[in-house]
């Protein structure tokens, strides 16, 4: 604690000796002319229509779970109502626009204001990120979630991220620096009283094998069990009941959706991965990747691996084909599934 208080000391410090020394200078000019200079207005940024990749976030699969932000403007924590006075927090790159920038998404009909880090979206924007790149304009939208079902508001995250059919990021018009006079719309992206998602908006849902690129085995849940308490395998594919596992963009399940009761979820900080009651928690959490890999929300750097007959959450770095997957294009049309033309060898769509 001490030395970040010095720390913040001393960039007050240097800003209020910067200050007076252009004070001081404006003052010598101001008599060798013999006159007051004129102080310059900062220009408004002009308004633009960008094409972006427009994501979703809120509490439960914030880094770690909370409202914390990077940036803070108006809010101290993520939050807003939507409006021009109060807009949502969103979080993207600093590089793409500087916290406080305001933007209005026509799909949600909402604005928001940049109070918040994302990595990925300063990959994108830098170079080659996991969505595209570089210069790819991408939008991280707080859409909260405390107090209701986490499951619920993780689900809707990922209805409201969309993916063209072949799973690459779907672009879509974003005002940056926009007018005040928007349409607003008073729907919350998500309602944690009832766990509606904006528009009534459903989450693509598929099911079916998940095949080693590496060994040719598929994840396998021995003995087709569907109670809690197991380790997930590896076994040759043969399409039987132990071998189809759902995804809902984010919870991995066997037998049920992660929101229905008695469902169980596949979860892992390291090592084995076991299937436990779905809760929606940090280790539940998966992303089903367009570099064929699954990886945890909550760092990134866990992927599901492959060796023998085993599976594990290990380093996604250097694992090369015993990290990737074939996913499956089968579409879950069960309660709260959206259908949709499966597609082959393609990842599923992801939050």
């Amino acid at each position: 604690m001490t030395g970040y208080a010095n720390m913040i000391t001393r960039r007050v410090r240097v800003r209020f000796l910067l200050t007076a020394c252009i004070g001081l200078l404006s003052l010598v000019v101001a008599l060798l002319v013999g006159g007051p200079t004129a102080s310059a207005t900062p220009a408004t940024p002009s308004a633009t229509t960008e094409q972006a990749f427009v994501t979703m976030y809120g509490w439960w699969d914030n880094t770690p779970p909370s409202a914390t932000i990077a940036y803070p403007v108006i809010h101290k924590t993520a939050g807003g109502t939507g409006t021009w006075a109060d807009p949502i927090t969103y979080a993207s790159s600093t590089a793409e626009t500087p916290a406080g920038t305001k933007i209005y998404v026509p799909r949600v009909q909402k604005y928001f204001i940049m109070e918040d880090d994302c990595s990925e979206c300063d990959a994108d924007w830098k170079g080659h990120g996991p969505d595209g790149g570089p210069n790819m304009w991408h939008f991280d939208l707080w859409l909260g979630g405390k107090g209701g079902s986490a499951i619920s508001a993780i689900e809707c995250e990922d209805a409201l991220t969309n993916y063209n059919p072949d799973n690459t990021p779907k672009l879509e018009s974003v005002l940056v620096n926009p007018p005040s006079n928007e349409t607003v719309s008073s729907q919350p992206l998500f309602n944690t009283s009832n766990g509606n998602c904006y528009g009534g908006a459903k989450p693509i849902i598929t099911v079916g094998q998940y095949k080693n690129s590496g060994t040719g085995q598929c994840l396998n849940d021995p003995g087709d069990k569907t109670t809690a308490g197991w380790t997930l395998q590896m076994a040759a594919c043969d399409g039987s009941a132990g071998e189809q596992f759902i995804f809902d963009g984010t919870f991995l399940s066997v037998g049920k959706v992660a929101n229905q009761s008695g469902a169980i979820c596949a979860g892992s900080k390291s090592g084995a991965i076991t299937f436990k009651a779905c809760t929606g928690g940090p280790t539940q959490q998966w992303s089903a990747n367009t570099n064929l890999t699954i990886s945890d929300i909550q760092t990134g750097k866990l992927c599901f691996r492959a060796s023998g007959s085993k599976v594990t959450a290990g380093k996604c770095s250097g694992g090369g084909t015993s990290v990737q997957w074939t996913f499956p294009t089968t579409v879950f049309t069960g309660p709260g599934a959206v259908v949709r033309a499966p597609k082959s060898s393609v990842p599923v769509a992801v939050h």
